[in-house]
């Protein structure tokens, strides 16, 4: 679901640490992880010039052709970049076949997290799982493709020998299957545990309290909840840490001048992963205001709380699935319940709460989440 390249420019996502973890385990032998493919001109553009094109001139190539390339990163892992499915996805399953069988692969599970495609369901593989991080069909990204993803989803439905999904709401699109297992998301606990001896001047010069969110500025979020914080809390940074332009294009310009047009919200733009603990633990309150009406927020399960409970910090949010998991974050329905329950946060915190939160979330790591997934894969293998 992602390129590899932004994992290595420091984009965090539930597909990047499952395959990280992954990749510390022994049984694992190779993994083939593949680009995100692409349906249109955008999402091949981005594959060209941040996939194919980089892995062509890099060292470790072990296939080339017009349209896809296959570079092993390490011992374990090799990526594929392609944009043949711009043109044919049957031909790109048959390359895949080609090079999995020229890296020696003979017995293989398939992985997948993108139902635009559902080619890898016709593979000879041991079995194949469907990891369903939100439900596409409430994306107002694919709304185009609605059809073509009630399709896919249904092929999954019936194919798919395990499907885990991010929320319990998604287990409606896979009901005829009895093989759907709840996987919440999680955190890497010791990246959140780090100190920083000196802290970028673009949060460190604010002035608090800051209340923060970290994450994509534009889409999920609640633009009114925002507004109301930086009107009704002028002595307070309203910080919004994280990517408002795309790496082709710019995003929603009238949202990001509506925004600016407060002094105390700051947009501070895209926070690499290896940097995301040094700007929550600068929050003296953390905050995911998301939209649920009319949006995909009803399938997802925010990593962002977790991180936030990795450092300690008060958090406010408006519902969603798995917030319940932790008492300790503060339900906020409307802008104005927003705005209390921020400013009670902040009269209340202290270091007890803090090692609380901390506590809460400690168990919640990708390693039990992944020894999970494996489990149920070789019960199921055995059966």
């Amino acid at each position: 679901m992602s390129l590899y390249s932004d994992w290595q420019r420091g984009v965090n996502n539930r597909n990047r640490q499952i395959m990280a973890e992954l990749q510390t385990r022994e049984e694992v032998e190779q993994i083939v992880a593949i680009d995100f493919l692409p349906w249109g001109w955008r999402q091949a553009l981005k594959v060209i010039f941040f996939g194919w094109l980089p892995n062509l001139v890099q060292p470790g190539v072990v296939y080339r052709s017009f349209f896809t390339v296959a570079r092993r990163i390490n011992e374990k892992l090799v990526v594929v970049s392609s944009w043949r499915t711009l043109f044919s996805e049957s031909a790109f399953w048959r390359e895949l076949t080609a090079i999995t069988a020229k890296l020696g692969i003979e017995e293989y599970v398939t992985w997948s997290y993108n139902p635009m495609f559902v080619g890898q369901l016709d593979m000879p593989a041991e079995a194949h799982i469907f990891d369903a991080v939100d439900n596409w069909l409430l994306h107002p990204s694919f709304a185009a493709h609605e059809k073509r993803l009630e399709n896919n989803y249904a092929q999954i439905e019936k194919r798919a020998q395990m499907i885990f999904m991010v929320a319990e709401e998604i287990g409606r699109l896979f009901a005829g299957n009895e093989n759907v297992y709840w996987i919440p998301n999680a955190i890497d606990w010791q990246h959140y545990q780090q100190t920083y001896n000196l802290v970028d001047r673009r949060i460190a010069d604010l002035p608090h309290p800051i209340i923060g969110y970290i994450g994509l500025i534009l889409g999920r979020l609640d633009m009114a909840v925002v507004e109301y914080l930086a009107v009704n809390n002028p002595d307070k940074s309203i910080v919004l840490a994280g990517a408002y332009r795309g790496r082709l294009r710019n995003w929603d310009k009238k949202t990001i001048n509506k925004l600016t047009a407060h002094t105390n919200i700051h947009l501070l733009g895209y926070i690499p992963y290896e940097k995301a603990p040094m700007y929550i633990k600068q929050f003296d309150v953390a905050i995911i205001p998301h939209r649920s009406e009319g949006t995909y927020v009803a399938s997802t399960n925010p990593m962002k709380m977790y991180e936030y409970l990795a450092c300690g910090k008060p958090v406010v949010a408006t519902p969603a699935p798995g917030i319940d998991t932790f008492p300790e974050i503060r339900i906020a329905n409307t802008p104005a319940d927003f705005h209390r329950e921020v400013n009670a946060a902040l009269a209340e915190d202290s270091d007890l709460l803090r090692e609380q939160r901390q506590a809460v979330v400690k168990d919640h790591t990708w390693e039990k989440r992944v020894n999970q997934m494996l489990n149920l894969l070789y019960d199921r293998s055995l059966a």
